[in-house]
């Protein structure tokens, strides 16, 4: 009778902890295509979910990204094994390439993953990727001038100061020259750089991105300028990402302005290869852009071996925010900003969520709620977005 009971017993718990890891398993799979970002709804079989954000620059190829391949192998795995997920998706993917469309729609589901993960724990993901070495992170406000249809110096003047009004203490001003228009002439930089240190006045930080616009040479000139003159000691992508060796050039050459790179390299072998080739003084990865968490983590340790602190580029002010937030918190070289977008861009977006971080004296603070600290109102993102 005894051994009967202590079988029974047995076998109660292995059917309990059969039930326990079935319900673990990653059953579900939503993707919310919103005019103003793709979000990523990740549930286990046992009913926990999650939120994530993809890299939304092509959303319809993420979207189809993330069901026709990344999907297949997720659905399945256990929510816990975030290194093992992350590396079936990359590893079975990429042969259609390494980074850009792959990495931004893997970081969809592995966002969503870590806020599952900390939902189901009770914790903020800062405390399940390494804890927290600060509890909030200065930011700068962030806009760009235009591709195509520029606005002009003084517009740009009037969104610079709208940041300072604000509260913010720095500022950056996205030139958005890129390789395809390289060293124009007449270059526009230095009226716009004139306009916004005028609107901002000589205390507030003047970062100025050119989205790669410049050959080695021109970016030397240029840099110098800004430095001498306009007070910039933050200098973005002068040179084309493809040019690595440009990246060192232009840092040897320019003493008292800070070289920033990284926004276009997506794994920890791109983000190595910058940092050993092409020495920038910060690097800039993108949660949203490089496969998340997961691969930022390994991203960090690289650069951390190098001593070069990281600068998050984050151009979405949701669960992109959220993540670069607890990411910086974890990390012990974290760079002195994180990069904040114009809101007054996105009402349509923060009209479907809400956040649990606050802006407070030109910084944000890191969330403490369990998992990233976001939450959507699911019926009115559903009503807003197309939903797979």
């Amino acid at each position: 009778m005894h051994s009967r009971r202590a079988f029974s017993a047995l076998l109660a718990g292995l059917l309990a902890k059969l039930r326990a890891e079935s319900d673990d398993e990653i059953r579900e799979i939503r993707t919310y295509r919103h005019a103003q970002g793709l979000f990523v709804r990740v549930q286990s079989a046992g009913g926990a979910f999650g939120w994530g954000e993809a890299e939304s620059g092509l959303p319809e190829l993420m979207e189809t990204f993330i069901h026709a391949g990344l999907k297949k192998n997720a659905l399945g795995q256990s929510i816990w094994d975030a290194e093992r997920v992350w590396d079936r998706m990359f590893f079975d993917q990429h042969d259609l390439g390494p980074g850009g469309a792959l990495t931004g729609a893997i970081a969809g589901i592995d966002l969503a993953l870590w806020d599952l993960r900390g939902r189901v724990l009770q914790q903020p993901v800062h405390r399940l990727i390494g804890g927290k070495y600060r509890d909030r992170i200065r930011v700068y406000g962030s806009f760009g001038v235009g591709f195509g249809r520029r606005m002009t110096p003084s517009q740009a003047a009037s969104k610079a100061r709208k940041f300072v009004e604000r509260g913010y203490r720095a500022v950056k001003l996205r030139m958005q020259i890129r390789e395809s228009r390289q060293n124009p002439d007449p270059d526009p930089t230095f009226e716009y750089v004139k306009a916004v240190r005028e609107a901002i006045g000589p205390e507030t930080e003047l970062l100025v991105d050119i989205n790669n616009g410049y050959t080695a040479e021109r970016a030397i000139a240029v840099g110098l300028r800004l430095r001498d003159e306009f007070r910039v000691r933050y200098y973005e992508d002068p040179v084309s990402d493809q040019n690595l060796e440009d990246y060192a050039a232009v840092t040897r050459a320019l003493q008292g302005i800070a070289t920033i790179a990284g926004e276009k390299q997506y794994t920890r072998w791109q983000l190595r290869d910058l940092i050993v080739r092409g020495n920038v003084d910060y690097i800039n990865p993108d949660v949203i852009k490089t496969g998340g968490l997961t691969e930022m983590k390994k991203i960090a340790a690289i650069a951390q071996a190098y001593q070069k602190p990281i600068i998050c580029h984050n151009t979405r002010p949701t669960v992109s925010t959220a993540a670069s937030l607890h990411f910086m918190a974890s990390i012990p070289n974290a760079g002195p900003f994180l990069e904040a977008p114009d809101e007054d861009e996105f009402h349509a977006l923060l009209s479907v969520v809400s956040r649990q971080f606050r802006f407070e004296q030109g910084y944000l603070t890191v969330p403490v709620t369990p998992g990233l600290g976001i939450e959507f109102d699911e019926s009115k993102l559903r009503a807003a977005s197309r939903v797979i």
